[in-house]
């Protein structure tokens, strides 16, 4: 159709398609009742088999109700493709959670290498650290839980919460120099030659860890060990985790600073409590105003705009990011983030 110089399609005039012909039936959502993982399975779909145990597990854990929390996680695990790496991740670091609850510390700590093998990304990585944590929090090893921290401060240098940690964990360290604190560097967490054979219930049907090596209660008993110093004071004296302990509250409060002008709510709300928190806990490093404006511009060398959006930039799921990653050891962390203020005092 053409006229005064305008020009139409055809299609325009044509009556629209009925396009409800052909389509079949509707999609019908599928309605669960509220706690249906609970009851007994009989499904031959074993995606729902072991979605039902991991939820029942979830539950149980919630409850407290670790024994069978860590039952029903042991059960959904051996059901899991091998090829299901998330869930089975997060099954694992479920068990060794209920087993840290338990007080099984040794078979935790088994899980929990055994992640730290399997990761594929800083993800993977930050969750076995965050595992570690946990672990070594529970048992008093101050410092594995603090040679966790700088792996984790390597990983997130721009986190003000992990900061805020590890300068409450120096803090601790140092007003417990003195003191006996129990070690595990006796351990041999990599033990074993696959995971798939520890998290399998045991034929007398209760729920084991195969676990020969520490069977003896000589084994078990290790986490009763005192040394005479701790492990930290390796490469840590008492006067330098005081100055650490500054120098990383100092870096934490920057952070807090750098990004609280973008949140609001309720996370605002966390910022500006842990920016009051940290200056309570610097009242009592008692700095002179001059140390303190040095400490601060030493801490805060690499927080230029263009270096943070360059760090923002990493996929922390990519394979890359992980192999560039290489781990610190507490000699190199220390070096890295404390050698000038530390020369500072000197």
């Amino acid at each position: 159709m053409e006229g005064d110089g305008f020009c139409f399609e055809d299609s325009v005039f044509t009556e629209p398609r009925d396009r409800s012909k052909g389509r079949g039936d509707l999609y019908k959502a599928k309605k669960c009742e509220p706690e249906w993982f609970t009851e007994e399975t009989n499904s031959e779909d074993s995606g729902e088999v072991h979605t039902a145990l991991k939820f029942r597990a979830d539950l149980a854990y919630r409850q407290k109700d670790f024994e069978k929390a860590f039952s029903d996680y042991c059960d959904c695990f051996v059901l899991l493709p091998p090829n299901n790496t998330a869930m089975r991740r997060d099954v694992q670091e479920s068990q060794a959670r209920c087993l840290v609850h338990l007080g099984r510390y040794p078979e935790a700590l088994r899980i929990a290498s055994t992640l730290e093998r399997g990761v594929f990304n800083t993800d993977h990585l930050t969750c076995s650290l965050n595992l570690q944590i946990t672990i070594y929090e529970h048992i008093g090893n101050l410092g594995k839980l603090i040679s966790c921290m700088h792996q984790l401060v390597s990983l997130h240098p721009f986190n003000g919460w992990i900061w805020k940690r590890l300068a409450e964990l120096y803090l601790k360290a140092h007003g417990s120099a003195a003191e006996h604190v129990r070690d595990i560097d006796n351990v041999d967490l990599h033990a074993g030659e696959t995971d798939e054979h520890f998290y399998a219930p045991a034929n007398d049907g209760g729920k084991s860890l195969d676990l020969d090596h520490f069977s003896t209660q000589k084994d078990v008993d290790y986490c009763n060990k005192t040394l005479s110093e701790p492990s930290l004071g390796k490469n840590f004296t008492k006067r330098d985790l005081w100055m650490c302990s500054c120098a990383s509250f100092i870096r934490a409060r920057l952070l807090f600073q750098l990004v609280h002008s973008q949140q609001a709510s309720f996370v605002l709300a966390k910022n500006l409590m842990a920016q009051e928190e940290i200056e309570e806990e610097l009242k009592y490093f008692k700095l002179d105003e001059k140390i303190k404006k040095v400490v601060t511009e030493m801490m805060e060398w690499d927080l230029s705009s263009e270096h943070i959006k360059e760090e923002g930039c990493v996929d922390t799921k990519s394979t890359l990011a992980l192999t560039s990653y290489r781990t610190p050891s507490d000699r190199e962390f220390k070096d890295r983030w404390f050698k000038n203020i530390i020369t500072l005092w000197s």
